[in-house]
């Protein structure tokens, strides 16, 4: 399914970068931070969304 949604994303003009999926328990928020600020860190270094520019 997540495959699919990569896909789409690429018809839509959204680069698959700005996806991603992680598998994290409620328990491991340690994790949790880890991955989101890894994840904000890469979305930042590509730049702003073309489709705020289409808007």
């Amino acid at each position: 399914m997540f495959a699919m949604t990569r896909e789409l994303a690429v018809i839509l003009g959204i680069d698959p970068i700005r996806l991603r999926l992680e598998w994290i328990s409620s328990a491991e928020g340690t994790k949790f931070a880890q991955v989101a600020t890894e994840f904000t860190r890469q979305v930042k270094a590509i730049g702003p969304s073309p489709l705020r520019k289409a808007a």
